[in-house]
């Protein structure tokens, strides 16, 4: 892939600045376009990057390590502690960029549900492990990941002994995490690899940290991908990898791909990117670096053809208008509560295989809730400060600007991906802003940008241009 070179014809611009971090993030805030506007593409996408390897890993909480006895005597059932956790989350994603968005990708694709889990301590070393290495290696992380004891709840490990072995995470290893779907496997070869990953399943105290137990441990001989012996754990990681090492980079290439750029599959790409992993040893930051720094990820048709999840629109919004809301409102909750309400609730994917996301996000209920939530926002913020709505348009503007067109086409330009409104919709969007201002204020220049009206007048058109289709594309 040729390296993205800014030109005449191919500007960095704010429209490419709010692309990527609408792609690596959840958006950007007007400093963040002053900033990255006096960088480079390369050292924008460095910046990002390293920022997410600094980032502070979420802090252990007070329950990281009770078993099921010490959250039973607690005085709150366990409900409360996956909402703290939830709403963690959400605060990380708005504070922490890239590091969060590839969390919430990993946790996609590495799924479990926390109601089926019902551990909380299990699901906060989840969690750690997700951001731990979210950009390091995939084998290591493939390694960890079946170790991890919210995946032996989720997906049976835990169950799984000699005498009575359990393929289910054996299968999804392959099918989910790896491989994908009937690609480069057997039935024959995951009953052979639920043998080999016997043995998790001892705790000292009921769901307490689980543990290797060698007496349920099957030592027999197994035959993994044609390959025969006395395997156990880390020799099924180690042959995965080994004999399937193109399968895996494919597939794992092509959803990092269909993710962050767009859900048609460009195979030369695709094919670009799993050459880049395997030279890395399957270190990820590599492939990272050579997909966003690239020409083709900025290219234009890329643009607008991936709908926004509900939390790509909560937090995106907020982080864009960066307003204020009133401080005693639990603004996490509020966030994690309404994406859920629109099927997006963080650490419950709907199933094993996760939310496919695009058209899946958007149908006749979710829709009218997407409108809804967007207009919670603004009206929180309007609440708590009229005024901030003039100093945001005046940020965008200037202070002198009168030109209605422009006006729109700035905030239009600042919340959406480039689309150019239609022009019934700036019909529209003009009369909006206008509102209760006599026209005529406007011809002879009666109204500036200053005016007392102003707040209303933004915060009125915001209110319209959330609800138009475009505003649901990345």
């Amino acid at each position: 892939m040729n390296t993205y070179i800014p030109s005449n014809s191919n500007p960095w611009d704010s429209d490419k600045i709010q692309f990527v971090c609408r792609r690596l993030g959840f958006g950007c805030s007007l400093s963040d376009i002053n900033k990255y506007s006096n960088y480079t593409p390369e050292q924008t996408i460095e910046d990002i990057v390293q920022n997410a390897k600094l980032t502070d890993f979420t802090a252990a909480p007070e329950w990281a390590d009770w078993d099921n006895k010490t959250f039973n005597s607690s005085g709150n059932n366990k409900a409360y502690y996956h909402t703290i956790l939830q709403k963690q989350a959400f605060s990380d994603m708005i504070n922490n960029g890239f590091r969060e968005r590839l969390s919430l990708f990993w946790s996609n694709h590495f799924v479990v549900e926390y109601l089926d889990v019902n551990q909380p301590a299990y699901l906060y070393k989840y969690y750690k492990l997700i951001q731990e290495n979210c950009l390091g290696n995939f084998q290591t992380f493939v390694r960890k990941m079946g170790l991890a004891p919210a995946m032996l709840m989720y997906l049976n490990g835990y169950q799984n002994k000699k005498n009575s072995p359990n393929e289910n995470y054996a299968r999804e290893l392959y099918e989910l995490f790896t491989l994908g779907e009937g690609n480069g496997y057997t039935q024959q070869d995951i009953i052979e690899t639920a043998r080999a990953l016997t043995g998790f399943n001892r705790t000292e105290t009921y769901m307490g940290e689980i543990e290797f137990n060698e007496n349920t441990f099957d030592k027999g001989t197994k035959t993994i991908f044609g390959r025969t012996g006395k395997w156990g754990y880390d020799d099924v990681v180690n042959i995965l990898f080994e004999e399937k090492r193109d399968l895996i980079a494919d597939f794992i290439c092509r959803k990092i791909y269909r993710y962050f750029v767009s859900p048609q599959a460009n195979q030369n790409i695709i094919a670009s990117m799993a050459s880049t992993l395997k030279q890395n040893n399957f270190e990820l930051e590599p492939v990272f670096k050579q997909l966003f720094k690239s020409e083709y990820f900025f290219d234009t048709k890329n643009s607008n053809v991936l709908i926004k999840s509900p939390i790509d629109m909560m937090i995106g919004l907020h982080l864009q208008l960066s307003l204020s809301y009133d401080e005693n409102l639990d603004f996490p909750l509020q966030l994690r509560n309404k994406c859920r309400d629109m099927g997006q609730n963080i650490f419950s994917p709907v199933d094993v295989a996760g939310w496919q996301g695009n058209h899946d996000w958007i149908n006749s209920e979710t829709l009218p809730k997407r409108w809804e939530f967007a207009d919670y926002l603004l009206i929180r913020y309007w609440k708590k400060n009229k005024n901030q709505f003039k100093k945001l348009i005046k940020n965008l503007v200037g202070n002198n600007e009168n030109d209605l067109e422009v006006i729109v086409n700035k905030l239009k330009n600042f919340i959406f991906c480039p689309y150019q409104m239609k022009s019934e919709e700036m019909d529209e969007a003009i009369k909006i802003f206008i509102g209760e201002v006599p026209e005529s204020y406007f011809e002879d220049g009666t109204w500036t940008i200053n005016d007392d009206s102003v707040p209303r007048q933004v915060y009125d058109l915001l209110r319209f241009l959330v609800g138009l289709p475009e505003f649901q594309l990345k």
